[in-house]
């Protein structure tokens, strides 16, 4: 593996993700922290999926098969290759969540989804962790 993923943009995201989820365990009735932990989430998910490929294609043999591959497969292969705490049986929840919150605004889905940001948190904070071991090894 020759090539190396900057992870700055995941870990500030993952630092600011973490600010925002603090904020709104100490007042839970702030609308505005619980839409900013949500946009937080979606910016990380977002973030933590693209790497994810990103990586998953420059350690393949067949890139292009990455490529090709649906997403589901995806975070299967790289649960097996142990750079996610949980595979597509809780990534389906994070995709679901990540859709809904994106596409239309409805307070009671905001309200359980970022009741399940933190379990987000720890998945991506995971992913970043996995993937500063394997490309600080390079050094």
């Amino acid at each position: 593996m020759e090539e190396k993923l900057d992870l700055t943009l995941l870990s500030k995201a993952i630092a600011s993700f973490r600010r925002a989820l603090d904020e709104y365990e100490k007042d839970q009735t702030n609308e505005f922290v619980r839409d900013a932990s949500i946009q937080r989430f979606e910016y990380c998910y977002d973030l933590s999926t693209k790497l994810l490929k990103r990586h998953l294609r420059l350690i393949s043999e067949d890139p292009g098969k990455i490529s090709q591959m649906p997403f589901q497969e995806v975070i299967r292969d790289a649960y097996t290759k142990r750079l996610l705490r949980n595979s597509w049986d809780q990534w389906w929840r994070y995709r679901d969540d990540r859709n809904a919150t994106s596409h239309a605004y409805d307070e009671n889905r905001a309200l359980e989804v970022v009741n399940r940001c933190a379990g987000f948190y720890k998945e991506a904070l995971f992913l970043l962790e996995r993937l500063q071991d394997v490309y600080e090894a390079q050094v």
